[in-house]
């Protein structure tokens, strides 16, 4: 299929349209990832999305706007997967697996780490998006602190801030910096495996 086709007239369908959204991003964030934020213009990342100019500056008004889409969307990309853990009525070692899966499936996301690799490159340039990225991974991870906070409430946590955990048990999973500079080298299995036997141990029996 010839990537440059012109694509069909008419206004597009919601799944299309999202479509288009997520083509956008990566095509902009492969191109910032290739050139470097100041080598890349919007007409530019406009002809390689197949989109007019006059598009894209009424999403995004100017590069910087584009740029910090996408630092957004990288920190979204993992969290539906998290979202989906079943957590009702099942056993601590299993609902933590399982959530541990979700971070590993995320994190090898080329789209996901691509992005999230190239927010922290530019973050001198964009001193929000530490704040932003922080912020924004916080609440990817809010459906396993939410259970956490579940287990707090029933009395089988004690003395431990479940926000906290949580962060900290994702950090584990995903290996934190070594992750990040390792490109994804070590076992995620191991890791996962050594993030249960450090955190199981302070949830009580029901």
């Amino acid at each position: 299929m010839d990537m440059m086709a012109v694509r069909p007239r008419g206004r597009p369908t919601a799944d299309a349209a999202q479509a288009r959204a997520q083509d956008l991003m990566q095509v902009a964030a492969t191109l910032f990832e290739q050139q470097g934020f100041a080598g890349v213009t919007m007409a530019e990342v406009a002809r390689r999305a197949r989109i007019s100019k006059t598009t894209l500056y009424a999403r995004y008004p100017d590069k910087a706007a584009l740029f910090r889409a996408i630092c957004s969307y990288a920190c979204r990309v993992p969290a539906h997967r998290i979202a989906a853990v079943p957590v009702e009525g099942r056993a601590p070692d299993a609902v933590l697996a399982d959530f541990a899966t979700a971070i590993v499936e995320a994190t090898a996301d080329p789209a996901a780490d691509r992005f999230l690799r190239l927010a922290i490159f530019e973050a001198r340039r964009f001193p929000e998006l530490a704040e932003q990225i922080l912020r924004e991974s916080r609440a990817v991870a809010a459906p396993l602190a939410d259970w956490l906070a579940g287990l707090a409430r029933q009395g089988r946590l004690f003395d431990h801030d479940p926000a906290m955990l949580a962060r900290q048990f994702v950090a584990l999973v995903t290996g934190g910096h070594d992750g990040l500079l390792d490109g994804g080298g070590e076992d995620g299995d191991a890791r996962s495996a050594a993030a249960l036997a450090l955190l199981l141990p302070a949830i009580g029996d029901p």
